[in-house]
């Protein structure tokens, strides 16, 4: 957990936060049918999840499980344990994706704008944050003439373009 903490770059209180996750697993007899790392890793991402935004797909790329593994052991850690995991939302993919695309400050403070009022509205509940985030960043760009396209946007993402044009439809009837 040491290694996978320190090469996603966490402070120490977060890391050890996973060290307590892992640990109460193991009291509770989660580790049983599951590899050590994909449960290792699994609170490490849970730890994320409960302090910040992180992607499952960062976490698994540090381990030499699959991600379903990983998937699988964080949804028993998450259920076993009674997570306090608060939904994540567009926002906090925001800050992610705009210094991806070294987008100026304009765009930022547009996409967090967008993000938020869409949050207000209501339209970003059972959707993918990360999508819908990209997609608050494209249009945001658009209406700067950032030259943003939404081929660089999805790549940075890693989502297709179709949900990004998906998540725009819906930003632009309904928020914009």
């Amino acid at each position: 957990m040491r290694r996978i903490a320190s090469r996603l770059g966490f402070a120490e209180s977060l890391r050890d936060q996973a060290c307590q996750l892992f640990r109460s697993a193991q009291a509770e007899s989660l580790l049983r049918g599951r590899s050590i790392e994909s449960m290792a890793a699994a609170s490490v991402f849970a730890a994320c999840r409960c302090a910040r935004a992180r992607l499952l797909g960062e976490v698994a790329a540090l381990v030499r499980v699959a991600e379903s593994r990983v998937e699988t052991a964080y949804q028993a850690l998450n259920t076993e344990l009674g997570l306090p995991t608060p939904p994540v939302t567009p926002g906090q993919f925001v800050p992610r994706l705009a210094a991806a695309l070294d987008c100026s400050d304009f765009v930022r403070r547009r996409t967090r704008d967008l993000a938020k009022r869409a949050r207000d509205a209501t339209v970003t509940a059972g959707v993918h944050p990360t999508g819908f985030a990209a997609a608050c960043l494209y249009v945001a760009g658009q209406d700067h003439d950032s030259g943003l396209t939404q081929a660089a946007v999805a790549a940075a993402a890693d989502v297709t373009i179709a949900m990004i044009q998906g998540h725009r439809d819906t930003l632009v009837e309904q928020v914009s």
